[in-house]
């Protein structure tokens, strides 16, 4: 079919045409996507490397609210290769508590969120009395135990 308009009832034939093939490839994705959790259930990256370890991570920004005596710490992997794992660590965990080490070696817990609205970043939130990371410190991020 050649189109030399782009009308609405083009773009209409075309939709209706393609929904067919939209609803087999997201069934494809979903089925992907279940196929990709072990029998033990945790979640596996794209190249099934199973979701466990630390990720090492760097400290885009840092902002405390004294008042409210919180401190929220944006941030993304050190390493680029270490993005589709941080992604995931991110994506499964996400609200949860999960344990922090410094360079330094000290450690600290916080509540990590992924942050939807920027690809492969992190926050995190924790008492400002606690959490001392300032912009560029890295810290290695480790997954919460199984049991949480």
């Amino acid at each position: 079919m050649r189109m030399k308009k782009l009308g609405l009832r083009y773009s209409t034939e075309l939709e209706d045409a393609l929904k067919p093939y939209a609803m087999k490839a997201l069934s494809l994705l979903f089925v992907y996507g279940l196929a990709t959790l072990s029998p033990a259930g945790s979640i596996t990256t794209a190249n099934a490397l199973p979701l466990t370890g630390a990720v090492v991570c760097s400290v885009m920004e840092s902002f405390v609210d004294a008042k409210l005596g919180v401190r929220a710490v944006v941030f993304h992997q050190r390493d680029k290769a270490d993005g589709p794992r941080l992604g995931s660590l991110l994506l499964a965990h996400s609200g949860e508590q999960m344990e922090l080490e410094a360079t330094d070696g000290r450690r600290y817990r916080g509540t990590v969120f992924r942050v939807k609205s920027c690809f492969g970043r992190g926050l995190v939130l924790a008492p400002a009395a606690s959490l001392n990371l300032a912009e560029h410190a890295e810290f290695t991020l480790y997954p919460p135990p199984a049991s949480q």
